[in-house]
């Protein structure tokens, strides 16, 4: 039995609950235990907890830019470092004005160039860490099907959907124009967004839902069509477009933009559309919106992609193998 110590940020954030926290049971079967524990916590508990590291087979460190004196500690400690990232954590996020940052950028160097392995969600984010670590592997993102219906929910056939973090409304400002023309024309039609915080889009008209675990599966089969506008930056080049997939689990088709993961995810016509323009957001929900044939074919091939490549059931296996090989 290999026992493994994960450091994260945030036990409540996203990128935990779908990079480490679903994991902990499928991994038990290959021989993994792990062991999460939160860094958010005393400066002299938290070194503390680093010192202990050594107890375990391997520690791998969640997204987490450790400072170097912290660093210093974990790399003493650690038998075998791991270091996993979904995000580019190098860059600010797409919300400041400024995204390059000198010192995020010289800790991810560190970090990934004294890692024994680092595991990136993307292309992208691999390409990034390959410059400073050759033991560098891709793991994508990958959604639980179990809890989701297996066939598609019977629906109005007027709901676009939006489900997502506060802190990604900056991208549902770029798609205002086009839906507020689209909800215009078409009356029928509603934009729901379930969230952690209430959007404000003037001019607008939103069904806001507050986002809860329990319900998360309900309110994603309620959508009939899934949007994920990004803009194009450093910061989004880096996202695993997880949005996407939580729509596909859901038999949805996405109507996204061409940045990141999406662009690995979405194949044009097949499981969802490609917009960049206002126009093209509005012609392409337009055309979804007209048929539902078409939304079930799509949404059925988004499942499918989910499925094969993107699952919780293929992709434990995938990591089960990668961390033994770093630990044996």
């Amino acid at each position: 039995m290999m026992n493994i110590l994960i450091l994260v940020p945030d036990k409540n954030a996203p990128s935990c609950r779908f990079r480490v926290l679903q994991y902990l049971d499928p991994l038990k079967a290959f021989g993994i235990v792990l062991e999460v524990v939160e860094l958010s916590r005393p400066k002299k508990e938290r070194r503390k907890m680093l010192e202990s590291a050594e107890r375990f087979d391997a520690v791998l460190l969640h997204r987490k830019l450790l400072n170097r004196f912290d660093y210093a500690r974990l790399r003493r400690s650690a038998r075998r470092l791991i270091y996993d990232f979904d995000d580019a954590v190098m860059f600010r996020d797409s919300n400041a004005s400024r995204l390059e940052s000198g010192m995020r950028m010289r800790k991810f160097q560190r970090q990934v160039a004294g890692a024994d392995l680092v595991i990136a969600g993307n292309s992208y984010l691999a390409r990034w860490a390959s410059a400073y670590n050759r033991k560098v592997t891709v793991i994508p993102s990958v959604v639980d099907l179990a809890p989701f219906p297996g066939e598609p929910a019977p629906g109005s056939g007027n709901t676009i959907g939006w489900m997502g973090t506060g802190s990604n409304f900056i991208y549902l400002s770029m798609v205002r124009p086009a839906l507020e023309l689209l909800i215009r024309a078409h009356p029928e039609i509603t934009f729901r967004v379930v969230s952690d915080e209430t959007p404000d889009l003037p001019g607008l008209p939103v069904v806001f839902k507050r986002w809860s675990r329990t319900e998360e599966v309900s309110d994603l089969t309620g959508f009939e069509i899934g949007i994920m506008p990004l803009l194009s930056d450093p910061w989004t080049e880096g996202k695993c477009a997880l949005k996407i997939l939580q729509y596909g689990a859901a038999f949805l088709p996405a109507v996204c933009s061409p940045v990141g993961a999406n662009r690995e995810v979405v194949e044009e016509g097949v499981n969802g559309y490609f917009a960049g323009s206002p126009a093209e957001w509005k012609e392409r929900l337009e055309k979804l919106l007209r048929s539902p044939e078409k939304r079930e074919e799509m949404g059925r091939a988004a499942r499918k992609i989910v499925k094969e490549r993107y699952s919780l059931t293929v992709m434990a296996p995938r990591l089960a193998r990668v961390l033994k090989e770093a630990i044996e």
